[in-house]
């Protein structure tokens, strides 16, 4: 677990990088940061050998926001 919180660290920290060298807008660098955290969220839950249900947390984001 230890492993992939480094990596984690350290791809995240190469995108942010590589997206400030390309001179990205903030919304995409958002989009990046969001869906990099969502992952490492998912296969954090696998590693622990509970595995989250994408689909009920979709419908509870949903729901939360209607």
């Amino acid at each position: 677990m230890i492993a992939l919180v480094g990596l984690f660290i350290v791809f995240l920290a190469v995108g942010f990088i590589v997206m400030r060298r390309l001179q990205m807008h903030r919304r995409e660098v958002w989009a990046f940061a969001v869906i990099s955290c969502m992952g490492f969220v998912l296969w954090a839950s696998i590693v622990i050998d509970h595995p989250l249900d994408l689909n009920t947390a979709i419908s509870w984001m949903i729901d939360s926001l209607f």
